[in-house]
């Protein structure tokens, strides 16, 4: 026979904070995934790049040339939807300030949008032709230069979520 009156209300409420705690479990869990993915792509875009400028530095085929920089172009959009996935996965999900793994996934993702941003930039200076002037030249040279640094900054990003996610519960 159920109770009635206060002892009802009672289970009742603490039924709805358990599925709501169970709720927040969840979309906790759900959010660490995300990120461990996030870093995850972000690792081996930087994996890719590397590989791709030791042929260009070696002298590799073009072939082979040709199929590195393919992955890395792959890679990179990989990385820019893992970076959209976080982003929105972060609205839903916000509870966490006090947790290092989400500042070492927010470095992650911060640094991968800067290099999302500088990587398109010296490939739209590239695309104007032959007739480069030495403004142009030196516009994309500092666009590499650009680009070079923030896939720096976003290893060291992913070296510092590698050290903070040993902190996950």
């Amino acid at each position: 026979m159920p109770r009635s009156g206060k002892g009802t209300a009672e289970t009742q409420n603490a039924r709805r904070k358990n599925t709501a705690h169970a709720d927040s479990v969840g979309r906790k869990d759900a959010l660490i995934d995300i990120a461990e993915m996030l870093n995850r792509v972000a690792l081996e875009s930087c994996a890719r790049h590397h590989r791709y400028a030791e042929l260009v530095k070696r002298g590799a085929p073009e072939a082979d040339q040709r199929l590195a920089l393919n992955a890395v172009r792959d890679c990179d959009e990989i990385l820019d939807e893992a970076v959209d996935l976080y982003e929105i996965a972060c609205l839903e999900e916000t509870n966490h300030a006090d947790d290092a793994w989400w500042h070492g996934a927010n470095k992650v993702w911060r640094a991968a949008k800067e290099y999302m941003r500088h990587h398109a930039a010296p490939r739209h200076l590239a695309r104007f032709g032959n007739g480069h002037s030495r403004d142009d030249l030196r516009d994309l040279t500092i666009g590499y230069e650009l680009e070079a640094s923030s896939l720096l900054r976003l290893r060291h990003a992913t070296d510092s979520y590698l050290a903070a996610r040993t902190g996950i519960s």
